[in-house]
């Protein structure tokens, strides 16, 4: 494929920090890869210096493959994880935890509605039963620590602010009882290791030279600032994202950090990709519409690569069940135009929203395929096992040691 001329830019950068605005189908992965590539081929890098991190765990072996296929089985040694497990991992070295020591989503709503059992709560928050207060309160407790928040500086939906920072106090208490660690504290924690123990830091510092980040847009506090001080003293950060498409606000996502990077590093590179070559220029054109409300962004000109395309339709209905019915008849009459079903998708914001539409497509005996189904959220973001890092200050088998404000 012929890189334009922002794409080739990116790809040959040069030292220190660069940010890449990539709007959608203007070649994110591609760029991360044909960099990787670059620094090691052209630039002389090492591979084991080389640290490539996105958000899900689809997403890192996509790339991982996209990489190993595009320098043809080198089998370059280059770290490529997503944040969760390229944290866990730094902790597995300088504590000895293993998975028996994360919590699952269930033992984590488990914990905490023992501790509600336990505290004196006089607020009556509005909701509809005690699993969605649990699930809520779990929520704020990943946005303190995501946000490296203070508890006088946070306040809940749910409870005062008294009785929030009770129970956070005691689910952290009785985490640190059982010996465990939940989603959030694996960014937590590497933050504060890197901060008490400058040693290790610099250990990892002099591993990971060169750091490149796919959907920056998604990062949020706490990861900005390990990934911050991991970078220093060479910064030598390569970041790709589109501040228009962050999707982890319910987790803390900052996509302004994007824009504060200019501040932070002042020898920031930005380089702009304007080309989609995915969606037609109804679609493109439609999406700018939308996203021109938002005040706090880089402002972009993008152009379709594919043409003007079908106009998009807005179909307004009265409930899910008519929206359901509705989305089925368009499946049938594509079907009978001859349009392929693997050419046909459904999209959704949440999976609860996927029940009345499987169930009459199925009424109607259209066959489908459910993707990216995952029963435990927290499964698309750490890994089980993790083998990519463990050179830098690791324990001996069997070590643990937990940190003492944990």
């Amino acid at each position: 494929m012929k890189l334009n001329r922002g794409q080739d830019e990116a790809i040959k950068h040069g030292n220190g920090p660069c940010m890449v605005l990539a709007p959608p189908g203007s070649g994110k992965t591609l760029i991360v890869t044909e960099r990787t590539r670059y620094l090691i081929e052209e630039s002389g890098v090492r591979p084991d210096q080389i640290l490539v991190i996105t958000f899900t765990r689809y997403a890192a072996r996509e790339m991982k493959e996209r990489f190993e296929r595009l320098t043809a089985g080198k089998n370059y040694p280059v770290t490529f994880g997503t944040f969760h497990s390229i944290f866990y991992g730094i902790l597995k070295c300088a504590y000895g935890i293993g998975a028996n020591n994360l919590m699952s989503e269930k033992e984590s709503s488990v914990l905490l509605q023992e501790v509600l059992d336990q505290t004196n709560i006089e607020s009556t928050p509005e909701v509809e039963d005690e699993e969605e207060l649990v699930r809520e309160l779990l929520r704020e407790v990943g946005m303190v620590k995501n946000g490296l928040y203070h508890l006088k500086d946070f306040h809940s939906k749910y409870l005062t602010q008294d009785e929030f920072a009770e129970v956070f106090r005691s689910y952290e208490h009785q985490k640190k009882e059982l010996k465990k660690f939940d989603f959030d504290d694996m960014l937590v924690q590497c933050y504060a290791l890197f901060r008490k123990k400058p040693e290790i830091l610099q250990g990892w510092q002099k591993r990971f030279q060169y750091i490149l980040i796919d959907e920056f847009q998604d990062i949020n506090r706490v990861q900005y600032e390990v990934i911050r001080m991991l970078a220093a003293p060479r910064y030598n950060l390569f970041v790709v994202g589109d501040d228009d498409q962050s999707i982890y606000g319910f987790r803390g996502a900052k996509p302004e950090l994007m824009l504060y990077m200019k501040q932070e590093f002042p020898s920031l590179r930005t380089i702009s990709l304007t080309v989609n070559y995915r969606s037609t220029e109804f679609i493109t054109g439609a999406a700018a519409r939308v996203i021109l409300h938002n005040d706090t962004r880089f402002y972009k000109r993008v152009q379709s690569f594919r043409g003007r395309g079908q106009n998009v339709h807005v179909q307004e209905v009265l409930d899910e069940q008519e929206e359901a019915q509705y989305v089925t008849e368009e499946i049938q009459k594509k079907l009978d135009q001859g349009i392929k079903p693997g050419e046909i998708a459904v999209l959704f914001r949440a999976a609860v929203q996927a029940r009345m539409i499987s169930e009459i497509l199925s009424e109607h005996r259209i066959p489908f395929e459910m993707r990216d189904y995952v029963t435990n959220f927290l499964q698309a973001f750490y890994c089980k096992r993790y083998d990519g890092i463990s050179a830098v200050g690791s324990r001996k088998a069997g070590q643990v040691a937990f940190p003492d404000d944990l």
